[in-house]
């Protein structure tokens, strides 16, 4: 029983350090989305416009988000609450602010004039993106209020498939991303269009290999 318990120990702080991980990436991956300025996904794209707008910088401004939309899912939808969520809320638009800081400082968009270039990196960066992403999914250990409202409509509302609720929420929250910023970048859009589906189709693919 000692070794079961040291083993499930184990593999539950690898599961931890792989969340922590993964949130992290998703920061720095969005940070480069943000310079390359063809949108990034819907609630980050929402954020980066609000607090761009107001004045904050995105840690501070998603992290007041993150905190209201909390609110809610600890009164109705406790089981999506982990590490993970919190890892989610503080560290991901923090990530961004740090690393905006680090390529305004190295001077990294010169480096991204060329078209050519820049669209290579923005291809990498969401295909980076989406698989970190799905590595956090995969660890099942907690989700961000943004993700887990809309599970939680669902459960709500049986008769509409998951996948229509998820669109008409993040089509809203790109629509009020348009509203503060007046453009919408083609990432954003493909992401709201197929980042659900990727997601679920990468981790897929990691439980067959695992």
């Amino acid at each position: 029983m000692q070794i079961l318990k040291k083993l499930n120990d184990r593999k539950l702080l690898i599961r931890i350090l792989l969340t922590l991980v993964s949130v992290l990436f998703m920061g720095i991956t969005l940070s480069v989305l943000n310079i390359i300025n063809e949108g990034m996904d819907p609630c980050t794209y929402m954020n980066v416009s609000i607090s761009d707008k107001i004045g904050w910088s995105l840690g501070n401004w998603q992290l007041l988000f993150n905190v209201l939309m909390f609110i809610p899912v600890i009164l109705w939808g406790r089981k999506h609450i982990g590490i993970g969520t919190v890892f989610n809320m503080v560290l991901v638009g923090y990530t961004v602010d740090l690393c905006m800081w680090i390529w305004q400082k190295t001077g990294i968009e010169k480096y991204l004039e060329c078209i050519t270039v820049r669209i290579a990196v923005m291809l990498i960066t969401v295909a980076l993106f989406v698989f970190a992403a799905a590595i956090y999914m995969s660890t099942e250990l907690g989700t961000a209020p943004y993700d887990a409202l809309p599970m939680m409509i669902s459960e709500k509302i049986k008769k509409v498939p998951f996948k229509v609720i998820r669109f008409i929420w993040d089509a809203a929250t790109v629509a009020i991303g348009f509203v503060f910023s007046g453009r919408v970048g083609i990432v954003t859009i493909l992401m709201m269009l197929f980042l659900g589906q990727t997601v679920a189709f990468v981790r897929s693919w990691m439980k067959v290999k695992r």
